[in-house]
C-alpha cells in the first residue's frame, strides 16, 4: 500500500511538472522576439508594428488608463455626382469625429479598450469615488497580448483598423455624411505617422450609398438660410470613397485647470458630472471651452508684476495654401487681430497665423495631426463657414481647431455689401467687387470664427447697447466701434447715411469691449488661486461687477422674446435703424439701373440678384422690428445683481414698433418693386415675395399671444391686447372708408388678416385674457366697416372684395358655435 501511495505521488509529480513546462512553453514570447527585423516600425507615443500584414500595437504599462482622444479629419473628400449645400461636412480638413477612450489590463491578462468615463469627485474617503471606479466600462474591444517585456505588452490592433470604428474610420459621422454599410473589402489601411504625443493612421475608407440626414447639421448654422438642392438623393446614386486620418492623442496625464461657465458670460461649455460641491446631490458643471493659455514658468513673475510675457504654448492657425492667394494676407491679419485682446491679458503673441508649410519645411505638418489647427477653404456652393473645436472634455481645454470657409460665402458677401455699403462707398456699386473690398469683408469672417474656437458663443446683444445717433457719429465709432462684439452678426454699420462722411473702412465691425471682458474671463491666469472652485467664486464676483457697464450684457441668442438679442441689428432702437437702412435701400434702388445695367449681362442676371437682396435686406429691418411687440427684457442675473429677469417691453416702444410696422409694411413700399426693374428682372410679386408678405404678417398678428403672456407672468399690460389689435385694425383697414380703389397689396393684407382671425379665434390657445372675445369684436367691426366702405367705391374689384369679406364673416357668424 505504501508502495502504491508512493508511485502515485510521483506520477502526481511528473504530470505537474510536465504541465508547468507546457504553460510555460505557451507564454507570450519577448517583443524583440516575436518582431522580425524586416518589420516596419513607427516609433511615437506608441510603437506600431507593420508584420505579415498585420499591425502590432505596443503598448506600455505606464499608459495603461490613460485617456486617448481619437480625431477623425477627412483628407480628401469622396467624388460626388451632387452635393446637398446645407451639409457644411465632406471636405478635405473637416474634424467630422472626435472621441475618447483609453487601454485597460483586465484580471485575465488581456488589454480591454474602453470609452472613458469624466467627473469630478473627491478621491479622499469618497463614497461618490469608490461607487464611480467600480462602474464596468463600456469596452469597445479586446486584446490578447502576442508578446510582452518587463512594463510592456504587444497586442494585434488589425481587427481594429479593418473594422468600421469611430476611433478609425467615418463610422461616428455616418449619418451627417449620408453614408451607408462600410465596405471592409474595398478598405485599407494606407499610412501610419508616429509623433511624441500622437498617432496618425490613414486610411482609404469605402461605404455604400447611405441616406442623408433629416437635417442640416445645426452647428453654428449657415450664415444665410440654405435652399435644398433639388435632387436630395444625390448621394444615393453610388458609393463613396474617402481618404480619412484618424489622430490618436495621448491626453495629459494632469488636466487644465478647469474653469467653470457663468451664463452671463458667453462661452462654449462642456457638460460635467461633478459630486465634489455638493455632499447631498449630484450637480451639472459646464466647463467653458478655452485653451491653455498660461506663462512659462519661467515668466510666471513677471506676469505677477504686470509685464507682457509669451504663453508657454502659443495658438497658431496655418492657413490652407489652397486658399485664393489674395485672401491669404486677409485671413491671417482675421487671426492676428486677437492679439492685442490678449495683451490686454498680459500675453502677448498669444495668438499667430502662418501660411501652412510644405514638406521641406515642417515634414510634420498635416491637416490630420491634432498637433496643428487650420484654417481651410472649401470648394463649396455653401455660404457659409465655421470655426468648430476639439476639445479635451475632462478640462474643456481646446486642443486643436479647423476654421471652414466655404467659397461661395464670397457671393454672400458681395450682395451684402451692395445692399448695405453701396449708398456711401461707391467702390460697392461695381460688380463683381474688387478683391481688396472682398478681403477685407472676409477677414472680418476669420476674426468672427476664430472668436468661435477661443470659446466664444454669438452675442446678439451686442449692438444694442449702443444709440442710433452715436453709430453715425465718426469720432465715437473711431473710439467704440458701432458694437461691443465681434461676435454679433454685426455685418456693416447700414444705418450711416451718405452725409455723415465715413469712409469704407469704417463700415467694418471690430472687436470690441464685451469681446475683451469674455476673453479676459476665459484666459485671465490666476497663479494665486490654486483650484477650479476657488477660482469659480472670484470670478463669479468678478462678473458680478464688470456687469454694471451695460455693453457687457450676454443672453443666449436663442431667445426669441428680447428685442435685444438680434442677429444682423444695429443700435438701440430698432425703429430708428430700420428707418436709416430703409432710406439707403431705397436710395439704391433709385440708382441700381444706372449702377448694374453697363456691367450686368444680357438676361440681367446681377440685377435680379441685388434686387432680392434689397427685398431680402428690408425684411430683416421689418423684423427687427416686430420682435419689440409682446418683448420683454430677460436677464440671468444672480440674487446680489438686484435684477430683474423679467420685464415687459415699454409701451411707448410697442407703439412705436406698431407705427413702423404701419408705415413700411402695411402701407405698400412701392419703392421695392420699380417698373424699370421689375421689367427688366421679370419680377413677379405673386410668384416671388408675395408668400413671404403673407408670413410676415402672421408674424405680427400671432404677437397677441405674447402681449397676453406678459399679461399673465408680471400683471403689467403697457401695451394692452385692446390696444393691438386696434392698431392693427386701422393699420390694415384704416384706409377703407375713402373712394380710392383698394390696391392688390392691400386686399392681399386684409384678406390674410381675416383668414388669421378666423383660424384663431376658436383655438384653444386664444381663450385666456379674453384673446377670442377681442378677435370676436375684431371681426364685428371689420364686417360693418366693409358694409359702410362698399357704397362708397366705385370700382367693382374693391366693391366685390369687401363684399366677400363680409359675406365670409357672416357665414362664421351664423355657423359659429353656441356660446
Amino acid at each position: 500500500m505504501k508502495l502504491l501511495k508512493k508511485l502515485l505521488l510521483l506520477g502526481g509529480l511528473c504530470l505537474s511538472t510536465s504541465l508547468m513546462a507546457q504553460k510555460a512553453s505557451q507564454s507570450p514570447p519577448a517583443i524583440s522576439t516575436f518582431i522580425k527585423q524586416n518589420a516596419i516600425s513607427y516609433k511615437g507615443v506608441f510603437n506600431i508594428y507593420q508584420q505579415d500584414d498585420k499591425y502590432y500595437l505596443e503598448l506600455q504599462d505606464s499608459l495603461l488608463n490613460r485617456d486617448i482622444l481619437a480625431m477623425i479629419v477627412i483628407n480628401k473628400g469622396s467624388a460626388q455626382v451632387a452635393r446637398d449645400a446645407r451639409k457644411r461636412y465632406g471636405f478635405a480638413g473637416d474634424v467630422v469625429h472626435e472621441a475618447v477612450f483609453k487601454f485597460n489590463r483586465n484580471k485575465k491578462g488581456a488589454i480591454n479598450m474602453e470609452q472613458s468615463q469624466f467627473y469630478n469627485a473627491p478621491k479622499a474617503n469618497s463614497i461618490f469615488y469608490n461607487a464611480l471606479t467600480q462602474r464596468p466600462s463600456q469596452i469597445i474591444m479586446s486584446f490578447t497580448p502576442v508578446a510582452k517585456d518587463a512594463g510592456a505588452v504587444l497586442i494585434d490592433i488589425t481587427p481594429a483598423i479593418n473594422a468600421d470604428m469611430p476611433i478609425l474610420s467615418l463610422s461616428g459621422a455616418k449619418e451627417e455624411l449620408g453614408l451607408g454599410a462600410y465596405q471592409a473589402n474595398l478598405s485599407r489601411l494606407t499610412a501610419i505617422s508616429a509623433y511624441k504625443n500622437n498617432m496618425v493612421f490613414r486610411s482609404l475608407r469605402n461605404y455604400s450609398p447611405g441616406a442623408l440626414a433629416q437635417k442640416p447639421n445645426s452647428g453654428e448654422g449657415p450664415v444665410e438660410p440654405q435652399q435644398p438642392q433639388e435632387n436630395q438623393n444625390a448621394l444615393q446614386n453610388g458609393p463613396t470613397a474617402w481618404e480619412v486620418g484618424a489622430s490618436w492623442y495621448l491626453l495629459p496625464a494632469i488636466p487644465m485647470r478647469q474653469r467653470f461657465a457663468d451664463k452671463r458670460v458667453g462661452y462654449f461649455a462642456r457638460g460635467l458630472n461633478d459630486y465634489s460641491s455638493n455632499p447631498l446631490k449630484l450637480e451639472e458643471r459646464g466647463l467653458a471651452t478655452r485653451w491653455k493659455i498660461e506663462p512659462k514658468p519661467q515668466d510666471v513673475e513677471k506676469y505677477k508684476r504686470g509685464e507682457l510675457v509669451e504663453p508657454a504654448q502659443p495658438i497658431v492657425f496655418y492657413v490652407d495654401r489652397n486658399t485664393p492667394e489674395y485672401l491669404q494676407p486677409y485671413f491671417i491679419a482675421g487671426v492676428d487681430a486677437w492679439q492685442k485682446v490678449f495683451e490686454k491679458i498680459g500675453f502677448k503673441n498669444a495668438i499667430v497665423a502662418k501660411m501652412a508649410p510644405t514638406a521641406a519645411e515642417d515634414p510634420d505638418f498635416s491637416m490630420d495631426n491634432i498637433n496643428y489647427s487650420v484654417i481651410s477653404y472649401k470648394p463649396s456652393t455653401t455660404a457659409n463657414a465655421y470655426g468648430p473645436m476639439v476639445i479635451d472634455p475632462r478640462s474643456g481645454q481646446i486642443l486643436s481647431s479647423h476654421v471652414a470657409v466655404f467659397h461661395n460665402i464670397t457671393d454672400l458677401m458681395q450682395r451684402w455689401y451692395f445692399v448695405m455699403c453701396s449708398a456711401m462707398d461707391q467702390r460697392g456699386r461695381k460688380l463683381p467687387l474688387a478683391k481688396d473690398i472682398m478681403g477685407r469683408m472676409l477677414q472680418t469672417v476669420i476674426t468672427h470664427e476664430v472668436g468661435h474656437t477661443l470659446g466664444l458663443r454669438h452675442d446678439f446683444a451686442g449692438s444694442h447697447s449702443y444709440s442710433v445717433d452715436s453709430v453715425r457719429k465718426r469720432d465715437y465709432v473711431a473710439k467704440n466701434g458701432f458694437g461691443a462684439s465681434i461676435m454679433d452678426y454685426l455685418r456693416f454699420n447700414y444705418v450711416v447715411q451718405p452725409e455723415d462722411g465715413f469712409t469704407p473702412e469704417e463700415l467694418h465691425p471690430k472687436i470690441g469691449v464685451y469681446d475683451e471682458f469674455a476673453i479676459e474671463w476665459g484666459y485671465k491666469y490666476f497663479p494665486e488661486l490654486n483650484n477650479a472652485y476657488k477660482e469659480g467664486e472670484f470670478l463669479k464676483n468678478w462678473v458680478t461687477e464688470k456687469r454694471k457697464d451695460v455693453r457687457l450684457f450676454y443672453f443666449p441668442e436663442g431667445d426669441f422674446s428680447d428685442p435685444r438679442v438680434q442677429s444682423e441689428d444695429m443700435g438701440s432702437n430698432a425703429m430708428q435703424a430700420g428707418a436709416l437702412g430703409i432710406k439707403n435701400l431705397k436710395y439704391i434702388m433709385n440708382n441700381m439701373e444706372n449702377w448694374l445695367e453697363k456691367d450686368d449681362d444680357e438676361n440681367y442676371s446681377m440685377m435680379r440678384r441685388m434686387h432680392a437682396s434689397v427685398a431680402s435686406r428690408y425684411n430683416e429691418y421689418l423684423a427687427h422690428v416686430v420682435k419689440n411687440i409682446g418683448g420683454r427684457y430677460g436677464d440671468q442675473a444672480l440674487k446680489a445683481e438686484d435684477k430683474p429677469n423679467f420685464v415687459p417691453v415699454g409701451r411707448a416702444t410697442q407703439k412705436e414698433a406698431m407705427a413702423f410696422i404701419n408705415t413700411y409694411y402695411f402701407q405698400e413700399p412701392v419703392w421695392l418693386f420699380p417698373k424699370n426693374i421689375t421689367d427688366k428682372t421679370r419680377f413677379v410679386f405673386a410668384g416671388e415675395v408675395q408668400a413671404d408678405y403673407e408670413a410676415f404678417l402672421g408674424k405680427v398678428f400671432y404677437k397677441f399671444s405674447a402681449i397676453s403672456k406678459n399679461d399673465r407672468i408680471t400683471g403689467q399690460t403697457p401695451y394692452t391686447l385692446n390696444e393691438f389689435f386696434d392698431d392693427l385694425y386701422q393699420g390694415i383697414f384704416g384706409d377703407i372708408n375713402s373712394v380710392a380703389p383698394i390696391s392688390d397689396y392691400r386686399r392681399m393684407l386684409q384678406r390674410n388678416y381675416i383668414n388669421k382671425l378666423l383660424g384663431s379665434i376658436y383655438n384653444p390657445a386664444s381663450f385666456g385674457n379674453n384673446e377670442a372675445i377681442l378677435m370676436k369684436l375684431q371681426l364685428e367691426k371689420i364686417k360693418k366697416a366693409c358694409d359702410d366702405a362698399q357704397q362708397l367705391k366705385t370700382d367693382y374689384l374693391s366693391k366685390d372684395h369687401l363684399r366677400a369679406i363680409s359675406e365670409l364673416i357672416k357665414q362664421w357668424q351664423e355657423s359659429k358655435p353656441a356660446s
